[in-house]
Order: structure tokens, then sequence, then C-alpha cells
């Protein structure tokens, strides 16, 4: 009896062990998006008054070529480089020595694209961050690095526009 039990279980266990293999077609392995590169949209550049006015900040120029390498990046690539962007980015803020561009607007501008860029950088650590979110945000910061050109470009604007017109002159009541 024993030996018709043992013969039974090794029977089963023969039929269970040797399943019969499936035919598995090799199916594509789908991205995540992740390295996908996307051109970003342009952003409003400084004119020549302005960037002859600002050329001594350094600290601006070499934000912007850094910014110019990320207009066509893969997600992936953005997150690796959302640290050094942040950086920049604070070494932009600290050395802001021009008068004419300290006013509150300005600051303002600055400090929202600088949070921004922090912004990006937290993404990083996010496990379930989506390549759409990674390139909404740093569409952001493209726009964002565009007010910031724009209003330097009005500050210089108004203050030519103000050294061309001699508001005493047509005051002057002789």
């Amino acid at each position: 009896m024993k030996h018709y039990l043992f013969l039974l279980l090794s029977l089963v266990f023969f039929i269970f062990s040797c399943k019969k293999e499936e035919n598995k077609t090799n199916t594509p392995i789908q991205k995540t998006g992740m390295d996908t590169a996307v051109k970003h949209p342009k952003y409003t550049e400084l004119d020549k008054t302005s960037t002859k006015e600002i050329e001594k900040w350094k600290e601006y120029f070499i934000l912007e070529n850094f910014l110019q390498q990320l207009k066509k990046i893969t997600p992936a690539e953005a997150l690796n480089n959302a640290l050094e962007l942040k950086q920049l980015t604070k070494h932009l803020k600290d050395s802001l020595n021009i008068t004419t561009l300290k006013t509150p607007a300005f600051k303002a501008r600055m400090n929202v694209f600088q949070n921004e860029i922090l912004r990006l950088n937290d993404m990083e650590n996010i496990p379930a961050i989506t390549p759409k979110e990674v390139n909404s945000q740093l569409s952001k910061v493209f726009v964002l690095f565009g007010s910031m050109n724009t209003k330097i470009n009005t500050i210089y604007a108004k203050k030519q526009f103000d050294k061309e017109i001699n508001l005493d002159s047509l005051f002057n009541f002789k």
C-alpha cells in the first residue's frame, strides 16, 4: 500500500512539473517617456541695449547659456541637471549688484523663478513623477526666465525713454 501511495504521489508530481511550455512572443518594452527629447518653447530674450547694460553680470549669462542647452532635452536629463540649475539660480540671485534692477518687481520675478527651479529639483526625488509633469515644469522655468528678460528690457527701455525726453522743456512756459 505504501508503494502505491508513493507511486501515485510521484506520478502527480511528475505531471505537474512537466508543464507545456507556452510560446512567448517578444513584446517590445514600452518606454516610460523619460528618454524622449522634447523641444521647449522659446522665451523672450534680452535686446541689445539691455544686454549691453548688464554685461558685467556674468552669472546671468552663465545661467542663460545653461538654459540654452536645456531647450531640447529629455525629462531624465532635465532632472539630472536640476541640481546644477538650482545652484546657478542661487548664484544669479546672490550676485545681483545692478542698482537699476534692484526693484521689488524684478526681485519678485527672480524669487518665483528660483521657486520653480527648486520645484524641478524636488521632482527628482518623487518616484511616481511623469515625463509630462517634468516637461510642464521645465516649460514654466523657460516662461519665467523670459518674464525676467521682459522686465529687464522694460526697465532699460523706460530708462532710455526718460533720457531721451526732457520733461522740463515740455513744461517750460516762458
